[in-house]
């Protein structure tokens, strides 16, 4: 099943959701004007605010204005942090255009970014729900952590293993995507157990998703995905594929690759070397297995909820992730 069919019994809500994203474009500022019409109008895959009314519709709630504005702001808390990454990686490319930080300049950007978080709050706070504010708060914070872990271990301050790498993209990427389950669940039921259902679906799909971009940083598709190959090891940043192959070469083989890790001399033959390691230790088939036992992980916790169309999205999402490197 592809995106579109997956989104269909919600597409009338999400049009809903862009009509509220739209709202939140200040039009005093020019920049920050520009700055999030820049991103707008070439939206992602409405991942987010989609996991929010999926899991509110799978638990029978009619979809109302507070739903509504919590898609919506677990979106501005996305793209505020898209915003915050971009900078920090110095990042030239999102959504296949040039990022807003490489058109406006870190400093005007940064504050776009602030103002993204600040309106994903201001709309959060209408579910009137402290457990709700709560989730989507935490997920700010853990976004932050996330971030921050992801630069020490960039800049080689902690001892980096696939445990760290794990607790980075639970921080980094899976809380928010949990948080949007959570928070449609909370919306919807009082049923605990319900809940922490949704809430262990998206946390699974949100390690899931990271592990196929971490396949796709090395095989995908510059013009499908929005953004150049080999980033991540460009940035300095290792990934899954790359733990994985250094935990199953040879000594005399890894020796090499280090140095080059260490100096991040990151020319054009440096990257082919790096490439073919990690392919020839078949590190990227491993990540994809794991990305697909997460996303089986995601399935399996959603699988006593009552049968409806919504929770047939929400396994399909799950299924959908695994064939993007297809």
């Amino acid at each position: 099943m592809d995106s579109s069919l997956i989104k269909e019994p919600i597409l009338k809500y999400l049009n809903k959701v862009e009509l509220l994203l739209n709202d939140e474009i200040p039009t005093d500022i020019k920049i920050s004007f520009d700055v999030i019409k820049h991103l707008i109008n070439k939206p992602g895959k409405r991942l987010r605010p989609s996991i929010v009314l999926l899991s509110a519709l799978s638990l029978g709630k009619i979809i109302d204005k507070k739903i509504l504005s919590a898609a919506a702001s677990v979106e501005l808390l996305h793209n505020a942090s898209l915003i915050h990454d971009d900078i920090v990686d110095q990042a030239e490319i999102r959504r296949g255009l040039k990022s807003a930080n490489k058109i406006w300049g870190d400093h005007a950007t940064v504050l776009v970014g602030d103002f993204l978080l600040a309106r994903s709050l201001f709309l959060i706070n209408k579910s009137k729900n402290s457990q709700v504010m709560g989730s989507v708060t935490n997920a700010a914070s853990e976004l932050a952590n996330g971030q921050i872990l992801d630069i020490m271990i960039s800049k080689r301050l902690v001892n980096f293993n696939q445990d760290i790498y794990f607790k980075m993209i639970r921080l980094k990427t899976a809380s928010l995507i949990s948080s949007s389950a959570e928070v449609g669940a909370l919306l919807s039921t009082s049923d605990i157990s319900k809940v922490r259902k949704l809430k262990s679906y998206g946390i699974n799909l949100g390690i899931s998703y990271q592990l196929i971009d971490d396949a796709l940083d090395l095989l995908g598709d510059t013009r499908k995905m929005g953004k150049n190959t080999m980033e991540d090891i460009k940035e300095g940043k290792v990934t899954l594929p790359m733990l994985i192959a250094l935990d199953k070469a040879p000594s005399k083989d890894k020796r090499g690759i280090l140095k080059i890790l260490q100096k991040k001399n990151f020319d054009r033959k440096n990257l082919d070397i790096l490439y073919n390691f990690v392919l020839e230790n078949n590190a990227v088939e491993e990540t994809l297995k794991s990305a697909s036992d997460y996303s089986s992980k995601a399935i399996v916790a959603i699988e006593s909820l009552n049968k409806s169309q919504y929770k047939d999205s929400l396994i399909a999402l799950a299924k959908e992730n695994i064939v993007r490197v297809s």
